[in-house]
């Protein structure tokens, strides 16, 4: 089964530093665009941007990075404080460089967040784990 195949785009959002793809499936495709600064006012943007994409319901989503991404130590500790304001139901965090993957497996270690996590190496890997998920409701 190819999960990463052309998938049709329902709507999407486009700010200076990231674009959120709502595709057909209902998952959220969440791409944070090279040499962005993720800080909490930033990071309260997207929360926004979720909201408004999802139209507040509970999804799972994908987060993707470009090149030199990086998230302040402010914003990781806000993350949290936002888990209940926002429609994560679930989050696959593609990690396909080395840096990404201890970066992200450190916020899980160290942050626990409260919603389902989990680090993958590719996009297709994330689909799959969402997808499995939602076979178990």
């Amino acid at each position: 089964m190819e999960l990463v195949s052309e998938v049709k785009i329902i709507k999407q959002i486009t700010l200076p530093e990231a674009s959120l793809s709502l595709r057909e499936d209902g998952i959220i495709h969440v791409f944070y665009n090279n040499n962005t600064v993720l800080d909490v006012p930033l990071q309260l943007r997207m929360a926004d941007a979720f909201n408004e994409i999802t139209d507040s319901q509970k999804s799972y989503f994908i987060f993707e990075a470009g090149e030199n991404v990086v998230i302040t130590k402010e914003a990781r500790e806000n993350a949290l404080k936002l888990e209940d304001s926002t429609p994560i139901l679930a989050s696959a965090v593609v990690a396909n460089n080395l840096a990404y993957r201890i970066i992200a497996n450190f916020f899980i270690k160290v942050q626990k967040p409260k919603g389902q996590y989990k680090v993958v190496a590719n996009l297709e890997d994330a689909l799959k784990w969402l997808k499995s998920l939602s076979t178990q409701v």
